[in-house]
């Protein structure tokens, strides 16, 4: 599969989420364990792969509770 087919996804919550408990993105980024460019990708409504938006959310997960599941946090930009 080539990357400009494979589906992307945002969460239109993200910035409310990591903004509740971190400063910045390279705060959220060490704590997450990711890259910051992703979480700003994020932040600015960007879409990215569903792997990667998944394994955050995940790794935001365990950190602090989520009142929804991961599932309902992840929008699929593809047009229906």
């Amino acid at each position: 599969m080539k990357k400009k087919d494979r589906a992307w996804f945002t969460c239109p919550q993200w910035a409310d989420l990591v903004s509740r408990h971190y400063a910045s993105d390279a705060e959220a980024a060490q704590a997450l364990q990711t890259d910051p460019k992703a979480l700003a990708r994020l932040r600015d409504g960007t879409p990215v792969a569903k792997s990667s938006l998944s394994r955050i959310l995940k790794r935001y997960a365990r950190r602090h509770s989520l009142h929804l599941s991961i599932e309902e946090l992840i929008v699929d930009t593809r047009a229906r």
